[in-house]
């Protein structure tokens, strides 16, 4: 299979099918819901690509690529370079330890709301990584 640029519709249409095949997954986020936006800044902070998904109770009900249209539909928006969504799209860092190091900043929702489901973000992940992606270089 051929690596999908991450962030891009295509990637986003995997993910959202990966998520909705994954019991494991359905099963950690069985209470928890939200629209998440995930964001690749540049290093100035301008968006580079985003991914907008609708997690409803353990499923996918949509995902598509999106730039700042997401951020305002997004109940919770996740920040982090090109580098850093690599390292936690790829398992290499888990996405609690992201956020508390700074590597991913948690610029809208509460961090509060998110901790009771550290298992269904690291379900998510683990899924989401399951996909072949190409990232952008490092900057």
């Amino acid at each position: 299979m051929t690596a999908l640029p991450v962030f891009s519709e295509a990637w986003a249409a995997a993910c959202a099918a990966r998520i909705n095949g994954s019991e494991a997954y359905r099963a950690a986020a069985a209470g928890w819901e939200g629209v998440v936006f995930l964001r690749m800044a540049g290093n100035s902070g301008e968006i580079q690509r985003g991914v907008l998904l609708d997690l409803w109770h353990g499923e996918c009900r949509s995902a598509r690529a999106a730039d700042g249209d997401g951020e305002a539909a997004a109940r919770y928006v996740l920040s982090g370079t090109a580098g850093a969504w690599r390292q936690v799209l790829t398992a290499q860092i888990p996405p609690l330890m992201a956020i508390i190091t700074g590597k991913i900043r948690l610029t809208r929702g509460s961090l509060l709301e998110l901790v009771p489901y550290v298992n269904a973000a690291q379900e998510l992940v683990r899924v989401i990584a399951s996909i072949q992606a190409d990232f952008p270089p490092a900057q």
